[in-house]
């Protein structure tokens, strides 16, 4: 028994020698070794050094070591290497690597004979012929092995080439797509996304018939990168609903039909792409769906003749698609490009038709405007048409107005290098009136000090097609983004942070507001959302994140429409315990969920009657409810008449008369006076109630009057 455990303690005595002796070799070779004597982990305060295939928790076990081993073996393992159009539908599946082998491949002849579920993640449907359709799969690779073409075909005009649904982190190299049959009528694309997510696509031939190269619907983040995309029937590509759209390095060619462009309620940038021998009906989109407003940008781009042309027609009137930097034309696009690097330069550039390129820097409007101020005076408004200086209560305002086709932009292309600040907290950063198809894109803005605040970031009223994009907005504003009366704006991959009350307040939207893609956090709240009963106002959010305050107050709004968004916790819940005067029990306002709106002579007549709910003492601030049968009332009609109508049966006639956008001024027949104004029901000024009511407060000399 003695004998047997010497002769075990000789081996593992000699296998230790032979370990060690494997890590002097392993040091000669530049390796981490510790001082003569001692082993890595002998060495004080130095951290064990991991070879593949050990951790810092356990020696590895003393195994041969293998004669040249492959470099990243552990990935080519994961790679399927395919030949056939059947063996690379099978192949397709989550986390997967596929390498296509030189060679042709017609789709259509494998699906002729398939079933109609290849496997998990992909089935066939038919059309004018069978089309693949990829579904609900993560972390896909798709490439052309080096050394040969690699084609992928299909032969039915109706069908795409590759369909693509709910799928993310899709990547596809090297290959070339397209249809067998010559150029003709087809309603098949070439590649299609469908509710897809990070999809990357490079070093790719796509060619016509397919109507589009690539066409997209509800996808975020697309990325094509030195890409050809020829010969399509209808056009360059087709995006619908989609953000974080990036063309880097493509070339586009002979393709013709309708809109090269096809845009709508997306946004997408073009960096160092040409556009050559294209031709069709327009270049940019010619029509939007309804409530879709899109933009574009465009940087280091050549355009040919015939793009060239039709971009100096359809860029007037337009702010949406700006042209950046560095782009070549064959004939000089005829919209007016302005580079600034001062505020009072961009002010003294506010026009129609113009597009402002902001050079990097952070910029300080207030100080701005006080020297204008102090230079002008009045006579500054006076003597502009599209600018003006209002005052606030700590300060200076920037108001553009009645301006067609106006982009503000970072020539940069990014938020991070260009800033706008105002040091007024009463005042919006920006505020825009009665303007139209305008575009803002790639800036910071805020205020440049937190506290108790009146102004937005930026203010749009009565202003239509909207584009803003890769904005980066701060507080201490009430709001990020206000709007009221507006119809048709769009906001993509934009973020809107910390502001005090709420990150959005859109009152009485005229048409579609949404935001794609947009990242909303640290503010007070989502917002409040408003729309005109008249007409077909909606709010739509489409993968969205949004922070803590902004999930507790939107996850149960009914305003508005999400899809695919992100919510932080849900910690507050809404309460449901009925409206305060079913009971007979009386809820003074929390004034403090209240904001003042702006209205005009048009709201006041869209109603037939104000009901009285609450009376406060102007002196005492004691509170009083309306509780008599006959309660108290006011009406008003279009030519500015109007009653208090109280326990006497003529009540009390006035005229009224706008003072500005909040307020209202009142002249009774008897000889009193009053002024009045309207607030936004941010959720909460009564137990139960909602965002979305609204009050209307009566200023008497001893008293104000809440109605609603």
């Amino acid at each position: 028994m003695n004998k047997k455990l010497n002769i075990c303690a000789f081996v593992l005595a000699l296998l230790l020698l032979v370990s060690l002796a494997g890590c002097g070799e392993a040091s000669d070779k530049g390796e981490p070794a510790g001082t003569p004597g001692q082993t890595i982990a002998e060495v004080p305060g130095q951290t064990i050094a991991e070879t593949p295939g050990t951790t810092s928790a356990a020696p590895a076990p003393i195994l041969p070591e293998p004669t040249n081993p492959p470099e990243e073996s552990v990935v080519e393992d994961e790679v399927l290497y395919v030949s056939t159009a059947g063996e690379f539908l099978e192949a397709i599946a989550p986390g997967v690597v596929i390498e296509l082998a030189p060679g042709t491949y017609n789709l259509t002849e494998y699906l002729h004979e398939a079933s109609d579920n290849v496997s998990d993640y992909v089935s066939r449907s038919f059309n004018d012929g069978w089309q693949a359709e990829i579904h609900e799969v993560e972390s896909l690779t798709i490439r052309g092995a080096k050394g040969g073409k690699v084609e992928v075909v299909v032969e039915p005009r109706y069908c795409d080439v590759l369909y693509f649904n709910d799928c993310s982190d899709i990547v596809i190299e090297n290959i070339t797509f397209g249809h067998t049959i010559e150029q003709g009528n087809c309603e098949g694309a070439v590649l299609t996304f469908d509710y897809c997510q990070k999809i990357s696509l490079s070093g790719l031939d796509l060619y016509g018939c397919g109507t589009y190269g690539v066409t997209a619907d509800h996808t975020v983040g697309i990325a094509l990168k030195d890409c050809i995309i020829r010969e399509c029937s209808y056009g360059i590509v087709d995006l619908y609903l989609c953000s974080d759209a990036v063309f880097e390095g493509c070339a586009f060619r002979d393709n013709g039909g309708f809109d090269m462009l096809s845009l709508s309620g997306s946004f997408a940038r073009f960096e160092g792409c040409s556009f050559t021998a294209n031709m069709g009906d327009n270049f940019l989109p010619a029509y939007y769906y309804r409530g879709s407003e899109s933009g574009a940008r465009f940087e280091r781009c050549s355009f040919d003749r015939w793009e060239s042309q039709r971009l100096n027609e359809e860029l007037k009137g337009h702010g949406n698609f700006v042209i950046g930097k560095d782009c070549r034309f064959e004939v000089v696009a005829g919209k007016r490009v302005v580079h600034v690097s001062n505020m009072e330069q961009m002010i003294e550039n506010i026009a129609p038709d113009t597009q402002i390129l902001l050079e990097p820097g952070r910029y300080n409007l207030s100080d701005t405007l006080t020297a204008l101020y102090a230079r002008e005076g009045g006579h500054f408004n006076e003597s502009r048409e599209f600018v003006r200086i209002d005052e606030t209560y700590d300060g200076l305002e920037l108001v553009v107005t009645g301006v067609s086709g106006l982009s503000i932009a970072s020539e940069s292309g990014s938020a991070a290098d260009t800033e706008i600040v105002t040091d007024s907290r009463y005042a919006n950063v920006l505020r825009f009136e009665n303007c139209s198809d305008m575009g803002m894109m790639d800036i910071t803005m805020g205020h440049s000090d937190t506290g108790d605040c009146a102004g937005d970031v930026l203010f749009f009223s009565q202003c239509s097609n909207i584009v803003l994009s890769g904005l980066d907005l701060y507080g201490c504003g009430v709001y990020g983004i206000g709007t009221s009366e507006c119809g048709l704006l769009s906001c993509f991959d934009s973020t809107i942070r910390d502001c005090e009350n709420g990150a959005l307040d859109l009152f009485f939207a005229q048409s579609r507001q949404m935001f794609l893609n947009c990242l909303m956090t640290g503010s007070g709240s989502g917002g409040y959302f408003c729309a005109d009963d008249d007409s077909d106002g909606e709010f739509y959010f489409y993968r969205c994140t949004f922070g803590d305050g902004e999930s507790n107050s939107l996850v149960f709004n009914d305003w508005i429409i999400t899809e695919d968004c992100i919510w932080s916790e849900i910690t507050e819940y809404p309460d449901y315990s009925g409206e305060s005067q079913e009971d007979n029990v009386f809820f003074a306002l929390d004034m403090t969920r209240l904001k003042v709106a702006p209205f005009d002579a048009k709201v006041l007549t869209a109603k037939e009657y104000y009901i009285l709910y609450e009376i406060i003492d102007s002196k005492y601030g004691e509170v009083s409810f309306e509780t008599s049968d006959e309660v108290r009332f006011l009406t008003f009609e279009e030519d500015g008449r109007g009653c208090f109508w109280t326990d006497d049966e003529k009540g009390r006639p006035f005229n009224y008369e706008m003072n500005n956008e909040y307020s209202c001024a009142i002249s009774f027949d008897d000889g009193a006076k009053a002024n009045f104004g309207f607030y936004a029901d941010q959720g909460g000024a009564l137990p139960g109630s909602g965002e979305g009511s609204m009050w209307l407060a009566l200023y008497l000399e001893d008293e104000a009057l809440w109605f609603y």
